[in-house]
């Protein structure tokens, strides 16, 4: 199905369920940047901040919080890219067909976006904690050829642990943001080399 016989969902915004779920989407990514953001403060983060003049106004802004809201923004446009790559394959023109697909569709664009981010994001603060410590200690007291390994996992978890609070913000939320654009990226692909190669397979046909 052609992409011009359906004009796009997010360049629509005179109607309510184009802009809706971008508004619940960014909010869900605000929140766990947030949720971030106050974790890594309870962890040690100093936060930098600057002032910005408005006229007779000085509007202070936090740095840290600044470089979260970006990545949110990212995040939203990751999951606008990837759910507008996919929301017209194979929905035919049936519009009750196309209104119950968007909705899945959507969800799932989100989880492709949101689930590497986070998953990158808090990882590095799950390994280093002392319940997955822990986990790892009785697996390996279990099975004496992982004593090996264990070993240098704690090694490398102490030097994670130690590593400076704000070297870990940015690292984590770069890489984060990288792990969800590769993931996006991979999905686009997959997409357009699908729609491709049934464009090749239709033009073989005629």
């Amino acid at each position: 199905m052609a992409e011009g016989t359906y004009k796009r969902m997010f360049l629509r915004w005179e109607i309510i369920r184009g802009w809706m779920p971008g508004i619940v989407f960014a909010a869900i990514a605000v929140a766990i940047e947030i949720l971030y953001f106050e974790y890594m403060l309870s962890r040690g983060l100093a936060d930098e901040t600057f002032s910005v003049s408005l006229g007779i106004v000085s509007l202070p802004l936090s740095i840290s919080l600044f470089l979260s809201l970006g990545n949110a923004i990212v995040l939203l446009v990751l999951w606008m890219s990837v759910f507008e790559s996919t929301a017209y394959v194979m929905a035919g023109p049936d519009r009750r067909v196309r209104r119950l697909l968007y909705p899945l569709r959507m969800i799932r664009a989100a989880a492709l976006v949101l689930a590497p981010f986070t998953l990158v994001l808090f990882a590095p603060y799950i390994i280093e904690s002392a319940w997955f410590i822990s986990i790892v200690s009785g697996v390996s007291n279990s099975n004496a050829s992982l004593q090996q390994t264990a070993a240098g996992f704690y090694t490398w978890a102490f030097g994670v642990a130690m590593t400076d609070a704000s070297v870990k913000f940015v690292a984590s939320q770069l890489s984060a943001a990288l792990a969800s654009t590769v993931v996006a990226g991979l999905q686009i692909w997959r997409v357009k080399g699908t729609r491709n190669l049934m464009l090749l397979l239709r033009r073989r046909k005629k």
